[in-house]
């Protein structure tokens, strides 16, 4: 097995970070950024639309890793971020703009699929469980540096948050000079689980309808605090910066609920956070409540579920399937972000479009509390047979 150093370890994880600032880094300052490419009516496709470029980037990701290989493919896809990624700020025109940040979903898929497959060539079994979920913390973290940094430069300039993404070619030259070129080995191919394969299609599809339902709050929040509460993208920008740090908490103590629960469980309990937060939301315009329900329950209820999809990902996974898995699982997320601007523009009033979100969460987890339920009954009766 290849040897990987601190050093090393913290390049894959800037690159792994720059996933999530793909569509949030411009959201603090999303309110002047749409109105200088005169999108106001549709501000959130600047959010999401990279995340419909991943989706349909993403087999020609795959395909790119199989024949280059994850280093190299990792390589391109840093440099073609950060190019695209700052290319925004000369561009003119609302399709070609559009066009831009489909391309950089595109580069988003390679960076996304070929980091997690640099990480499979340096770590096994325990410490590639460990490193995948390093990876989304950091991913939640650099959220956190990001949202905040970019909503202070969006207090300069609509252009300036696009600054952003030159942290792609940071994250090059980190990972050439840090980490060396994995050398080919012999690995032992476990047979195919049919079983596992049929089984993350639940995973992938709760995961989906978790990042939908939690990226209404980054497409609509900027707006909601502008109205309500006269709130800067600067002040925006913490605002969001408080989500991600919230849900790096709960995704650190997510572990130790699933072990007093169980995977679906958790699963459950997150969508019904996030009910609950989108109910604080659409019922009351208060910032303390706001802050308690758009800040710390709907944060929470990211991180009893996108972390845990992840790693349940890896686990219903064998060695034959992980990377195609895991491809799926980057389409499903980032499909849930571009899902989440037909959400957004159901109602004017994103009072509205809150309650309706909370309904549809409690649902979610409504049905899982249902499965769970017959489940345990199905279990108590082929147990009983058996004895």
């Amino acid at each position: 097995m290849n040897e990987l150093s601190k050093s090393g370890i913290f390049a894959l994880m800037l690159a792994a970070s720059l996933t999530v600032m793909v569509g949030s880094a411009i959201t603090p300052a999303l309110p002047t950024i749409s109105g200088h490419f005169n999108m106001e009516n549709h501000a959130a496709w600047l959010t999401t639309l990279p995340s419909l470029g991943v989706v349909i980037f993403a087999p020609l990701a795959g395909k790119l890793i199989d024949r280059a290989g994850p280093y190299i493919s990792l390589c391109i896809g840093l440099f073609l971020y950060g190019a695209l990624g700052i290319t925004a700020i000369w561009l003119e025109g609302t399709s070609i703009i559009l066009i831009d940040r489909i391309l950089l979903g595109g580069a988003t898929a390679v960076v996304m699929s070929a980091a997690t497959g640099l990480l499979a060539e340096f770590f096994d079994k325990e410490k590639r469980l460990k490193m995948i979920a390093l990876q989304g913390m950091s991913i939640e973290a650099g959220g956190i540096i990001f949202l905040s940094i970019g909503g202070i430069l969006g207090s300069f300039g609509w252009q300036f948050p696009f600054l952003l993404y030159l942290i792609g070619w940071i994250a090059l030259i980190t990972l050439v000079i840090f980490v060396p070129f994995p050398s080919k080995e012999e690995k032992k191919e476990m047979p195919l689980d049919e079983m596992s394969s049929k089984k993350i299609w639940p995973v992938l599809l709760s995961a989906m309808l978790a990042m939908t339902i939690f990226f209404v709050t980054m497409v609509s929040v900027p707006f909601y605090l502008a109205e309500h509460f006269h709130m800067t993208s600067e002040g925006t920008g913490y605002f969001l910066a408080m989500i991600s740090l919230v849900a790096v908490i709960s995704a650190s103590q997510m572990p130790k609920v699933v072990s007093k629960m169980n995977d679906y469980s958790t699963l459950m309990s997150g969508f019904i956070l996030f009910g609950t937060g989108y109910l604080l939301l659409g019922l009351n315009q208060t910032f303390i409540l706001v802050a308690i329900g758009g800040g710390i329950l709907i944060g929470f209820g990211f991180g009893f579920t996108i972390p845990l999809a992840n790693h349940m990902t890896v686990e219903k996974s064998s060695t034959t399937n992980r990377g195609k898995n895991l491809a799926y699982f980057s389409s499903a997320v980032f499909l849930g972000q571009f899902l989440s601007s037909f959400v957004e523009s159901i109602s004017d009033d994103l009072s509205v479009v809150y309650i309706m979100t909370a309904a549809a969460s409690l649902l979610i987890g409504a049905c899982f509390f249902i499965l769970l339920k017959n489940s345990h009954m199905l279990f108590r009766k082929e147990k009983h047979a058996h004895f």
